[in-house]
């Protein structure tokens, strides 16, 4: 393993919107949603009709294969020096617990989990459920509902993502529609809060695209939402339809947060990219302003590639393309489970959750291939010289390591970096669990070997479709709260005892404050 890396980019280019063919562009209108009055509807938890969630997700064409031997950078220098297996003592007098949030129930596999924080509240999606809790797990709203009937449409939902813009004091989600007819335009949701208060008034927007990246009928998978101070920021894979997603389209755009925050009708340009591509949020309390928009991309084989947008994604904007070479290699097999055949998924080697970026560095993280182990790869790319480190973070010599994602934060003690995932360990007997760690930004860039700060775990999956391939995920989060300085809630799937999902909320960092200082609703 190459513990630190830097190197140099290999191509720019520049990629201007409409070049080529018909102008990729979309369109939508606004309309005003209460939160708390939807949650009194007899139908606020009610899923559609016919509701099926069809969501292909970043799944590898990967074999499954038992675990043997360990890594060869197990013993390698970590970070600390490996101690037992450990879950956090929860003391409410002292420091917030983590608590589960939306569990399975009803609702479809797997569950997109994500959460934002903001305003001392904390809001959670799902495939198709929206819920509202206080920093410690207390429900709020009158309740959780579809995003169904948040968003007014009988559609199927599917990818669904959440931030919280602490400059404006605004949530914004994110969601796709993953039953297009063939007829219909490709089309997704977003929706913003009127004020900080997410039980209060919501902007829902119906987004539909228009040009060649999206053909009539076509299915738009994957989103992810980010943010810069100007405008929410969202990527897409563009799909033939829901059944098929063989020769994908991808496409970034921006979203301003002058117009989607007024309600306003909105018209934007979409800018097509060579693969998923992860839009990046700001980091900052309040959030940095940058000279541009940034999006990077993992690329198995390849590296990195870094997409710069001028202007917001607005009227004139260009984006250009740094192609940073640093080759890995995606899983090479599934995630294994202990006393178990079925076996989860990884993802591909993209990036799935949003990276961050702190005015110098772009943090991320996402699922690699190291000594035959599925394994966290995290690292930081320093625009201004076009470079790249990178290094791994896992549990064990033997463990199979899952589903990243990172944040960024700022305490008076300094810039934290917080990285959450899952994993299992199959020859310790240890089911899917979920582990976060925290480290100095300022230090050099080092491996992350030993348990981390366990929270929950919990049983296996073993009833799945497709020859006992089981999903999982397909993403996790972390959100920095910008009322407590240190403090971040990371969001992760695991697996009940009865092997259907869970979803866990947890507060890393120096969360102390909310409990001794920081007002809750």
């Amino acid at each position: 393993m190459r513990q630190r890396e830097c190197l140099m980019v290999v191509l720019i280019s520049v990629l201007m919107v409409g070049c080529h063919g018909a102008k990729n562009a979309g369109t939508g209108g606004a309309l005003r949603v209460n939160f708390a009055e939807a949650a009194k509807s007899p139908d606020a938890r009610t899923l559609p009709a016919n509701h099926e969630v069809l969501d292909p997700g970043t799944e590898p064409a990967v074999p499954s294969r038992p675990t043997t031997g360990t890594r060869k950078q197990a013993a390698t220098a970590p970070v600390a020096t490996p101690q037992a297996l450990r879950i956090r003592p929860c003391d409410i007098a002292n420091f917030p617990c983590p608590f589960d949030g939306v569990a399975q129930g009803t609702f479809g596999s797997p569950p997109d989990p994500n959460a934002a924080v903001g305003a001392g509240d904390i809001v959670e999606v799902v495939n198709d459920q929206i819920q509202v809790t206080n920093r410690r797990g207390a429900v709020l709203c009158g309740g959780s509902i579809t995003l169904q009937r948040l968003l007014m449409t009988s559609d199927n939902l599917t990818d669904p993502r959440v931030q919280f813009d602490n400059v404006n004091q605004r949530f914004s989600l994110s969601v796709t529609v993953s039953n297009p007819a063939a007829s219909a335009a490709p089309a997704m949701d977003v929706a913003a809060t009127e004020t900080a208060d997410p039980c209060g008034s919501w902007f829902i927007y119906r987004l539909t695209f228009h040009g060649d990246a999206y053909p009539t009928g076509a299915f738009l998978d994957f989103p992810m939402l980010g943010q810069d101070q100007n405008a929410l920021l969202l990527s897409l894979r563009t799909c033939p339809n829901t059944n098929n997603c063989s020769n994908p389209i991808f496409t970034v755009f921006g979203l301003p947060k002058s117009t989607i925050y007024s309600g306003q009708h909105v018209e934007f340009d979409a800018f097509q990219v060579d693969s998923l591509t992860a839009p990046v949020t700001n980091a900052g309390q309040p959030m940095i302003a940058s000279p541009v928009s940034f999006f990077l991309a993992a690329v198995p084989g390849t590296g990195y590639k870094l997409y710069r947008l001028t202007n917001s994604g607005g009227s004139g904007a260009s984006l250009s393309k740094t192609t940073i070479s640093d080759a890995f290699s995606k899983p090479s097999r599934r995630v294994n489970q202990p006393g178990a055949s079925a076996t989860i998924d990884p993802s591909d080697g993209n990036i799935t959750s949003f990276p961050y970026f702190d005015g110098t560095f772009i943090w991320f993280a996402h699922d690699a291939d190291d000594d035959g182990f599925p394994t966290v790869r995290y690292g930081k790319v320093e625009p201004s010289k076009n470079t790249v480190e990178t290094t791994f973070a896992f549990h064990s010599g033997s463990s199979d390591d899952f589903n990243p994602s990172i944040a960024v934060g700022f305490a008076p003690s300094g810039e934290k970096v917080f990285l959450n995932w899952a994993f299992t360990d199959t020859p310790a007997g240890t089911a899917t669990t979920n582990v976060f760690a925290e480290r100095d930004a300022s230090q050099p860039l080092v491996q992350i070997a030993g348990p981390g700060t366990v929270d929950a775990t919990g049983g296996v999956v073993t009833l799945c479709a497709n020859n006992n391939q089981c999903r999982f995920g397909d993403f996790s989060s972390v959100s920095v709260d910008p009322g407590v300085a240190g403090c971040a809630f990371a969001t992760q799937q695991y697996f009940a005892t009865d092997g259907s999902w869970k979803t866990r909320i947890t507060p890393i960092g120096q969360c102390e404050n909310i409990v001794v200082k920081a007002p809750t609703r």
